[in-house]
C-alpha cells in the first residue's frame, strides 16, 4: 500500500516534513499543524543513524588521566560528544487519523516492516548517503502501540456515534 504514496516533491530539495506531507495525502489524513498532540493522533518517530559507531568512538575517545574516576568521566564525556557529532537528524511526525480503516492500514504497514521500506526511500536520499561517506546508515521508526490503541477506540466511537446518528435521521414511521 504505501510503495506508491511518495510521487514528485513540491519542491527542489525534498524534506522531511515533504515527506510527511506525502505519506498523509496518500492516507487521506488531516494535518494537526497547531502543535497541541491530541488523544486520536499517532506519533511515527523517524531517525536515521549510522549502523556502527564503534571505529569513531575507538578513534575519536582516549583519556591520559590516572585517576580511574576522572579517566570515566573524561572518556564519557568525548564519547557523548563523539555520538552527538555523529547525528544524522530525525523528524516527529503526528499523525490524525479520521477513518478507522486508514489508522488500521497504517498500524498493518508499520508492523509488517511495509512502512519501514516506503520511508527509507523518502528518508536515506543521495544527499544522506554523501553526508555519511563511506559509512552505512539505517532508519529507525517507532509509533507508540498505546497511541495506535486510543486512535482506534475513538475512531471506533465516532464511527458507532455517526452510525447510529444516520440511522435515526433515516428512520420513517408510517401509521
Amino acid at each position: 500500500m504505501l510503495a506508491h504514496c511518495f510521487g514528485p516533491c513540491r519542491s527542489k530539495k525534498p524534506t522531511a516534513v515533504d515527506s510527511c506531507c506525502f505519506l498523509w495525502k496518500f492516507l487521506n489524513i488531516e494535518e494537526d499543524l497547531s502543535g497541541a498532540f491530541a488523544r486520536d493522533n499517532v506519533r511515527l518517530r523517524v531517525r536515521a543513524e549510522y549502523l556502527e559507531h564503534e571505529s569513531a568512538l575507538r578513534n575519536g575517545v582516549s583519556s591520559d588521566k590516572r585517576q580511574p574516576l576522572e579517566r570515566q568521566f573524561e572518556l564519557f564525556s568525548q564519547a557523548n560528544s563523539v555520538l552527538r557529532s555523529r547525528n544524522l537528524g530525525s523528524i516527529v511526525c503526528d499523525i490524525k487519523f479520521t477513518e478507522l480503516d486508514n489508522l488500521q492500514a497504517f498500524w498493518a504497514d508499520y508492523l509488517s516492516g511495509a512502512l519501514l521500506e516506503a520511508l527509507k526511500g523518502v528518508f536515506i536520499t543521495d544527499s544522506l548517503r554523501s553526508a555519511a561517506g563511506s559509512e552505512a546508515v539505517r532508519l529507525l521508526i517507532s509509533v507508540d502501540q498505546d497511541d495506535y490503541e486510543e486512535g482506534r477506540r475513538l475512531l471506533q466511537a465516532s464511527k458507532e456515534l455517526h452510525s447510529g446518528q444516520a440511522l435515526h435521521t433515516h428512520t420513517q414511521w408510517t401509521l
